[in-house]
């Protein structure tokens, strides 16, 4: 009985944590943050998001200046995700969003269909008892879906198509987790390839996951904003960003999310602080 009740929170827990992966970053573009949990087999979850951030303050190389004319840029999106347990040791996700950018100081706007991420993830090693581990590896592509314009302040993505790897170790222990990940982008186009990193620790009480998380992008070159023949896709983008994330299932097979993140320190990039709620829907 114990056993059978034990099992039950692991499965809550896993499920719970695994929609969570998907609340990690409102940018398709510019990470897909992962941890190690997966799908059991012909078992998935729908999503639906919607996300809201802005910044008045932005990096020019790694000089931090206001948006001109005292403005802000501001961007909403709406997000589709699905997640898809082909086998109990892989699972595909793919993350359609529909992102709105404008700014009252630049003057611009806009808005469509982002990127479309399409993700393989699978369990190559796992084992323990008490504590348990394991190591999975993610691969896939990430290409623009509309005809946006990548050179712009406004721009809602890099207007490249990508090559996305992953590698995320974890450790569970009577529902607490921690997971790392490490990866490489390999980007198309004049935007420079990245390195992100990220770092998850949760815990489910009952119904509720809660959890804390650190992301930091590198990019591996590029340009500076202002530089000699530089666009905004070929610049170097880095960040370090820090937030929290809740999931809470309010039936067997519907759960809420939410998120809400801050922008340490960056380069290239906005002051950007965030935050998101969505739907989520098992099957």
């Amino acid at each position: 009985m114990m056993q059978a009740t034990a099992a039950r929170g692991w499965k809550r827990a896993a499920i719970s944590a695994a929609v969570l992966a998907w609340l990690g970053s409102p940018r398709a573009s510019e990470a897909a943050d992962l941890n190690g949990f997966l799908r059991e087999k012909g078992h998935g979850d729908l999503a639906a998001s919607f996300t809201t951030e802005s910044y008045g303050r932005f990096w020019v190389g790694d000089t931090r200046v206001d948006v001109p004319n005292d403005g802000s840029v501001d961007t909403r999106s709406l997000s589709l995700w699905v997640a898809y347990g082909l086998t109990d040791n892989l699972t595909i996700t793919a993350n359609l969003p529909y992102v709105r950018s404008r700014s009252d100081g630049f003057d611009m706007r806009e808005e469509g269909l982002q990127d479309l991420e399409l993700l393989g993830e699978y369990r190559l090693a796992s084992g323990g008892l008490k504590a348990r581990s394991s190591l999975v590896g993610a691969a896939g592509v990430r290409t623009i879906a509309s005809n946006y314009e990548p050179n712009s302040p406004v721009s809602i993505g890099h207007g490249t198509a990508d090559w996305i790897v992953r590698l995320v170790y974890q450790l569970e222990y009577r529902g607490f987790y921690v997971s790392q990940q490490v990866g490489y982008d390999r980007r198309g186009g004049d935007a420079p390839d990245a390195v992100p990193l990220y770092t998850e620790v949760g815990v489910t009480l009952g119904p509720v996951t809660l959890t804390g998380f650190y992301s930091r992008v590198r990019a591996r070159s590029g340009t500076d904003i202002g530089d000699p023949g530089f666009t905004f896709p070929s610049n170097r983008i880095d960040y370090d960003r820090v937030g929290a994330k809740v999931y809470g299932r309010v039936s067997r097979n519907t759960g809420l999310s939410g998120m809400a993140f801050t922008t340490l320190d960056g380069r290239n990039t906005g002051e950007t602080t965030g935050a998101s709620a969505g739907l989520v829907v098992h099957y």
